[in-house]
């Protein structure tokens, strides 16, 4: 049953087979509520980053993944928030959503509410299901089984999924464009290509390879992956067992290993000086020029114009318990929690040191060649000798009890409380170098958690009356100390009334808080140099310097000052499952959330980081020296070392702090419908989320902007129309995002343009065949995602694109499962 006032968004194991979903990211985009909806989910930042959607358009850190009520890791490397699981697609019993500010239970990140993904206990026998599937420039597979054992005391569940696909480019896809000038945009193409352009500032640009007067433009993003290549294994043990007549003990594991290779964009050579003295200058025709600033893309070095990167994220998920029963009706649960993560990183680099020495090589065998591929084979082993080679492990552990049971009895009912304590401890390693420079990290903290629910039935069966079926009262609060940072107490009070049968009203208020991350806590902070003449490349210019900019020194990085994201919630809605209609379920819910001290970096801010009173603190005009060796002690320079510091006029602090304020309001509705028409079962309904405010402060004295013209979508819809007739299953559904407003760039400096929606229609039939021979108990499945391959809206910027979509676009696959 769904929390008390707060509503609960489920997807059922039935659900989850009619989606034909190969993977957790993949079922949840279907959900409405979710920012990955109607997308191919992947991992962010090429690797970097989490597979755990937000909610509602908020970050996806303010989300909290649980499996089977449980914690999880991160597989990260730049965070350490949760992941979402990748548990395999015959073993997940359901999905639970919970829409709502949920930290009085459940502690961190659990702002924007909770998705619990709960697995199956039971299975007699085996269960097994392979599936096959392309798109355009696309293929993907995988298969799974399941298999178990029950016995009177206990039962043994055992899961495995292997899961594979192909990459799609920027290039694989047509749709994409990138000059927009014609409705009045800018050209976003690329002038740093295979074919340099060289610069010898005469106001003329001249474009190899005849270096004619002109620009070699050309598609940055066209070699990149829009969806890398991927190869998961996922495992999953669940074990039951009773002890004695009052004691169960259990113990889940889930493990998975995934390893995407992600073709990445090769990093441009801009203002690469080239003389006369290398072997293979070419002046521009009839400027007998004695050198010139090169910018070009390195793909004859690399052979190819794409690195390819390497994550390899293994993680795994163990709890283990017992359930003790109780006198007086009371319950406990005792568990311990062991979860881990490895990621091992690969990337190649340009190591600009040795290419700069190429280019003003003086021989064959030492020069850089910026026009072809005759540069000597040493050297481009040098150039290309940079890599960043990282590996990551993280670590949870975590002891909890927990004791529920009734208290006393009112005419409504037992009045039940519960109440639990926890001890966890992260800890966060890194290894490895990036150009060179190592940055270990060895980050750790112990969190204290203890919490309390009670439970009041004021109206019940045996106190009810007219307008007056049942109300609960539910009171739940939580204390959780931080080692890195201190305390932080959070209230809920949830009200259900059912004043008609058929008919709940419900609503909630409550507190939450997301804790810093260790790494925005601890993570490498690193200090940059930006010449005066530069200041404008690094997003560094003062405007109280006018023309005049100074030297400057840049931090970023962690920063153990921060204090945790909070944030207050309320929500009030109504469900109606009447009895004269049984077939009929409906649900709307009102909500707020209140999102204040979000973590974020004050870089990119422009003019409003000097200007802005919020930031005052982080800009250092004219440091003293004893102020400069402070600031950059126990930092990693970058683009220069600290026995060459010049005279600075300005420090930057961009390292992490609690700026952000966001505050969003909205409708969620669901509506369900199943009715039997003679040997046929017809079910269809309609599900989503529609913005009604989404407002955004970079500070708390900074002006307020609106979200929805900063590209969110304002509706997200689902519909589904479907029917039963014997062994067929026919389902259609359709997925709706309303156009995006954002604005992009013009000649002369900004605009809004509003795109159009993007509604793409997905079909599934699955048949179960004659229970004849090896066809018994066998289902046929046939499913086709974005039948229409609709093609994404028009927004003259970001690749032609506005806002997100599915880039696999029609996609066809085939499945059979079947049962032992």
């Amino acid at each position: 049953m769904p929390p008390i006032g707060s509503d609960l968004i489920t997807v059922t194991r039935e659900d989850a087979k009619l989606i034909g979903a190969a993977s957790t990211p993949e079922l949840l985009a279907t959900v409405p509520q979710l920012n990955s909806f109607n997308t191919a989910p992947r991992v962010s930042n090429g690797g970097l980053g989490s597979f755990a959607p937000g909610l509602r358009g908020l970050p996806s850190a303010a989300t909290l993944p649980l499996m089977n009520g449980n914690r999880l890791i991160s597989g990260s490397t730049q965070q350490t928030n949760p992941d979402f699981p990748f548990i395999p697609e015959l073993a997940i019993e359901r999905v639970e959503i919970v829409a709502d500010g949920a930290s009085a239970v459940y502690g961190s990140e659990a702002v924007a509410g909770v998705v619990n993904f709960i697995t199956r206990k039971k299975v007699e026998g085996i269960e097994a299901i392979v599936r096959s599937g392309f798109a355009d420039d696309y293929n993907a597979f995988n298969a799974g089984a399941i298999g178990g054992q029950a016995w009177d005391s206990g039962s043994l569940v055992v899961a495995y999924q292997y899961q594979e696909n192909s990459n799609i480019t920027g290039a694989d896809r047509k749709y994409r464009q990138l000059d927009f000038r014609e409705v009045g945009g800018i050209d976003t193409r690329s002038a740093v290509c295979p074919d340099a352009n060289v610069n010898l500032f005469t106001g003329t640009i001249y474009a190899a390879p005849n270096l004619a007067p002109g620009v070699n433009r050309c598609d940055p993003r066209g070699p990149v992956d829009l969806l890398p290549q991927n190869r998961t294994h996922a495992g999953l043990v669940s074990v039951r067992q009773d002890v004695t007549s009052t004691i169960t003990a259990w113990a889940d594991v889930l493990y998975s290993d995934r390893n995407d290779i992600v073709q990445a964009a090769l990093p441009g050579q801009t203002f690469v000086l080239i003389t006369a003295a290398n072997p293979f200058f070419r002046a521009p025709p009839g400027t007998n020029a004695a050198f010139g600033f090169f910018d070009f893309r390195p793909d004859r070095l690399v052979g190819t114009d794409h690195f390819d990167q390497t994550f390899r994220v293994r993680t795994g998920n163990a709890t283990a318990g017992l359930d003790i029963a109780l006198p007086n009706d009371f319950r406990a649960t005792l568990s311990g929690t062991f979860n881990w993560s490895r990621n091992d990183t690969f990337q190649p680099g340009i190591n600009t040191t040795a290419l700069t020495a190429a280019a003003a090589g003086t021989t064959t065998a030492t020069a850089l060649d910026p026009f072809g591929t005759r540069t000597a084979p040493n050297v481009v082993a040098a150039i290309l000798d940079n890599p960043t080679d990282f590996t990551n492990r993280q670590r949870l552990r975590m002891g909890a009890a927990r004791i529920d049971g009734p208290l006393a009895t009112l005419p409504g009912g037992d009045i039940k409380i519960a109440l639990g304590a926890e001890y966890r401890r992260e800890t966060y390693m890194q290894r490895g170098q990036s150009g060179g420079v190592g940055f270990p990290e060895d980050l750790s903290r112990n969190i204290q958690s203890v919490y309390g629910e009670l439970f009041v039935p004021i109206v019940g069966s045996g106190n009810a009356g007219p307008l007056a079926q049942s109300l609960t009262l539910s009171l739940s609060g939580r204390y959780d100390h931080y080692s890195d940072f201190g305390s932080t107490t959070n209230p809920k009070i949830g009200l259900t009334w059912e004043p008609l049968d058929g008919l709940n009203l419900r609503g909630s208020f409550g507190e939450s808080f997301r804790a810093p991350g260790l790494r925005d806590l601890g993570s490498t902070v690193g200090s940059y140099y930006s010449a005066a003449a530069l200041v404008d490349a690094f997003g560094a210019r003062d405007p109280s310097r006018g023309a005049a900019q100074v030297n400057t020194i840049l931090l970023f990085g962690g920063n153990r000052a921060l204090t945790p994201e909070t944030a207050r919630t309320w929500s009030v809605g109504a469900d109606l499952r009447p009895k004269f209609a049984p077939g009929l379920a409906a649900s709307v819910t009102l909500y707020e959330i209140k999102y204040d001290n979000v973590i974020g970096t004050p870089s990119g801010l422009g003019a409003l980081l000097f200007s802005d009173p919020t930031f005052a603190s982080r800009v250092i005009r004219n440091p003293s020296q004893q102020q400069l060796s402070s600031y950059i002690t126990n930092t990693v320079p970058f683009f220069y070392t600290f026995a060459a510091v010049p005279t600075i006029g300005n420090i930057l602090d961009l390292r992490q702090g609690n700026f952000g304020v966001r505050k969003t309001n909205g409708l969620d509705f669901d509506l369900r419908y199943r009715q039997s028409v003679g040997a046929a079962t017809i079910f269809g309904g309609i599900a989503g989320n529609y913005i009604l405010n989404y407002e955004s402060q970079l500070s708390p004295t900074s002006p307020v902007s609106n979200s929805l013209d900063a590209g969110i979508p304002r509706t997200t819809l689902r519909t589904t129309l479907g029917i039963t007739a014997g062994p067929v299953t026919f389902v259609n559904f359709v997925n709706h995002r309303s156009g995006i407003t954002a604005s992009y760039a013009t000649p002369t400096g900004a605009a809004l343009f509003s795109s159009e929606g993007y509604t793409t229609v997905d079909l599934r039939l699955n048949v179960r065949l004659p229970d004849i021979g090896m066809f018994k108990a066998t289902e046929l499945g046939l499913q086709i995602n974005d039948l229409f391959n609709a093609t994404p809206p028009f927004f003259p910027g970001t690749d032609g694109i506005g806002g997100t979509y599915n880039v696999i676009g029609r996609y066809a696959a085939m499945s059979l499962r079947t049962s032992l």
